[in-house]
């Protein structure tokens, strides 16, 4: 059947704009009910300006119709996020000059009971498709193939190794997928919404450092890329 939507869309583009703040940095603005999140293309170009990616993100906005490549009138956006025109970052200004504007549902699908069928299997999305809280996906997908890889030069038959990869990947995909749909770590961002909607002079006088390390420390281990984690565990390599 279809896949679940979660109630939230998303509205990407490219826009041509002067740099927001160093040029180099990604930021990620607002909280579970409506959110924006902007980074730099490449390099500023003669005219002083550069390309910016952007994604747009609302709740309850959109039809939730699966369809990956639906372009969309930018005004409508524009108005949702009117207000967000900042000092230092002019969002309503960088929606409207966007190239073009592709509406996503944000959808994923249930955690699956079996991925390996004989000798055939499934990797990437196809195995677990998840939210893109925390621009992990590609990341999983390369996961899964280094480990296939381990376990076909490995196990004593393709069969044998399509088992153990999936003995070693479905768990772990389905812990993060969980992690995905409580936001990941843009936990903090409703965290900071929820404690403080008037505003805050410091980050930690609303979440203290330790509640942040921890929301960090649970999707980097949940991920797979955790340090402790990555140099605890054996190599992927296969030394003949």
């Amino acid at each position: 059947g279809a896949p679940p939507w979660s109630g939230l869309t998303l509205w990407r583009g490219v826009a041509t704009a002067e740099p927001f703040l160093d040029g180099s940095t990604m930021v990620m603005v607002g909280d579970g009910e409506q959110k924006f999140v902007a980074y730099p293309l490449g390099p500023v170009g003669p005219d002083g300006r550069m390309p910016i990616n952007f994604i747009a993100e609302r709740r309850g906005a959109g039809s939730g119709e699966v369809d990956w490549n639906h372009p969309i009138d930018p005004q409508p956006i524009v108005d949702l996020f009117r207000e967000w025109a900042f000092d230092w970052i002019d969002i309503p200004a960088l929606i409207a000059s966007a190239d073009e504007i592709l509406e996503y549902p944000m959808v994923d699908r249930d955690a699956l009971p079996q991925w390996t069928f004989g000798r055939t299997t499934l990797v990437g999305d196809a195995a677990h498709a998840m939210y893109p809280n925390g621009s992990n996906g590609g990341s999983q997908a390369t996961l899964d193939a280094r480990t296939l890889a381990f376990h076909l030069a490995t196990a004593a038959s393709p069969e044998a190794g399509l088992r153990a990869y999936e003995a070693d990947r479905r768990p772990a995909t389905a812990a993060l997928l969980e992690q995905t749909r409580q936001a990941g770590p843009e936990k903090v961002m409703v965290l900071a919404a929820e404690r403080a909607p008037e505003g805050f002079a410091h980050i930690h006088d609303v979440i203290g450092p330790d509640e942040l390390e921890e929301v960090a420390t649970a999707y980097k281990r949940a991920a797979g890329f955790h340090p402790a984690s990555l140099n605890g565990r054996a190599s992927l390599s296969v030394v003949r």
